[in-house]
């Protein structure tokens, strides 16, 4: 049997290799007679055979290799970081790329709703249904704003969202046209997303998409056409999932879609009809699935808490789906399978990220849309400055530390979860649990689905995973 590890980018150099230790983020399963490693650091894969493992163990327990079979297999644990400088503190590394991350002008992300309004009467949303419609004025102090947030020559990244802002289409191409002007004018890249409901993703408004420069369009689903009807439905009932997957199959051509499947309680047995409906579509190489958990997220949601899924049930639940998306052979999205964390869990935490409300409110969290008197940290002023009202609120999101928790400082999943969700634990009583990573809790289960389709896809990397265009391998 070949072991076989998967390259990885070099974060840190290996000084010497006669002073090693293990790395906190090693992580190996055993299924059956395979063992599978990996690296939650460098995100690096090994596939072991029994007796290969063993001699794993003893390698990082320190002792010395004593052939040369045994000193490949150390210098690809090396490689991998399984195996690690002594002299290095992988948590005071953590921390300190996620200081430089958090507070350097790497980037302007933002996530702006043009409108609050939606189409849909879905019993779980957590918005204010009767929002209003950015105004032209309001627009002007945006894209103000936008270019004096801008770092020069960095890029921008925007997500459109709502609200549904298929219902203000017009006010996303406006605001496109100034941030791509301010962009070129600060020799900038732009690249923007879309999320919507996809009932009205039609020529008109994929036009509108084409104009406004958005390369990648997220559309949410509720599952089977019997769950998603009876949940996402117009305010009259009438059903939606039809027409929301006809539209999908007119717009995957073009666009990059994301299906986003809502899971809770109710629905998640009943996934399979929806992965008949897609391949009856012809869909199955054409979109990327990924799976969400519904959560009650705010005071406007807090209805819907008992359909919904513990931390724990939903991990257990995720990573069978996961593992029977796969089978099915559906792409799987970038949420779904391990991946490098861009050093901070969520961009609520980093300086130069903000969420805009259709009133041109800033906030640091799209959960908090409809209550930004509450939770927001101030507004874009007439000049598009940032006129911050609420200093506390804007505080307590960059002073999120989880390097001062000790259930994180301990994680394995460390290195790409980064803390997790700050609003989910900050809003139920700091309990760290109800943000964490699903990886926790379904890590054996998902370490192995990784490594099957790493193995079984060995040239073609998963959207977002850790992607290798060669394999170094070795005997033992």
């Amino acid at each position: 049997m070949r072991a076989s590890i998967l390259p990885i980018v070099q974060d840190h150099a290996i000084e010497s290799v006669d002073s090693l230790k293990p790395s906190l983020y090693n992580h190996f399963v055993e299924k059956d007679d395979v063992v599978w490693g990996i690296n939650f650091f460098s995100l690096a894969l090994v596939k072991l055979s029994l007796g290969q493992y063993r001699v794993v163990r003893t390698l990082l327990d320190g002792k010395s290799a004593t052939s040369p079979q045994h000193e490949a297999l150390r210098a690809s644990l090396i490689k991998g970081k399984f195996l690690i400088p002594s002299s290095l503190d992988e948590i005071e590394f953590l921390k300190n790329r996620n200081r430089a991350f958090r507070f350097g002008d790497h980037a302007l992300n933002l996530i702006i709703a043009p409108t609050l309004r939606c189409n849909f009467a879905c019993d779980y949303c957590y918005v204010d249904l009767n929002a209003n419609k950015m105004k032209p004025e309001d627009r002007v102090k945006l894209g103000k704003f936008f270019y004096r947030k801008l770092p020069e020559g960095k890029p921008a990244f925007v997500v459109w969202t709502g609200g549904d802002p298929s219902l203000a289409m017009d006010v996303v191409e406006d605001l496109s046209l100034r941030f791509l002007e301010s962009c070129e004018k600060k020799g900038s890249a732009y690249k923007a997303n879309l999320i919507t409901n996809g009932y009205l993703l039609n020529d008109r408004m994929r036009m509108h998409l084409r104009n406004s420069r958005v390369s990648m369009v997220q559309v949410s689903l509720d599952g089977s056409r019997e769950f998603h009807d009876s949940i996402r439905c117009l305010p009259n009932r009438k059903p939606t999932y039809d027409t929301v997957l006809g539209n999908v199959e007119d717009s995957c051509d073009e666009f990059t879609i994301y299906l986003r499947i809502n899971v809770d309680k109710r629905n998640h047995r009943a996934l399979p009809d929806l992965f008949g409906d897609l391949e009856a579509r012809g869909l199955k190489e054409k979109v990327f699935l990924y799976f969400g958990h519904l959560d009650h997220v705010n005071e406007n949601s807090v209805g819907h808490a008992e359909a919904c899924l513990s931390p724990r049930e939903y991990a257990d639940v995720e990573a069978s789906l996961v593992q029977y998306t796969l089978a099915r052979g559906f792409k799987v999205g970038d949420k779904a399978l391990p991946r490098r964390q861009a050093s901070t869990f969520c961009g609520a935490n980093t300086k130069n990220f903000y969420v805009i409300d259709s009133s041109v409110n800033l906030l640091k969290c799209y959960h908090d849309f409809g209550t930004a008197d509450k939770h927001g940290i101030g507004r874009i002023a007439e000049d598009g400055g940032e006129l911050v009202t609420n200093p506390y609120n804007l505080l307590k999101w960059l002073g999120w530390d989880p390097f001062e928790i000790d259930e994180c400082r301990t994680c394995k999943v460390l290195p790409v979860c980064m803390g997790g969700c700050i609003h989910k634990i900050v809003n139920s009583g700091m309990d760290q649990e109800r943000g964490c990573l699903r990886m926790r809790f379904s890590m054996d289960k998902i370490v192995e689905i990784f490594g099957e389709e790493k193995t079984k896809n060995r040239d073609q990397a998963l959207s977002g995973g850790c992607g290798c265009a060669t394999t170094a391998s070795i005997n033992v």
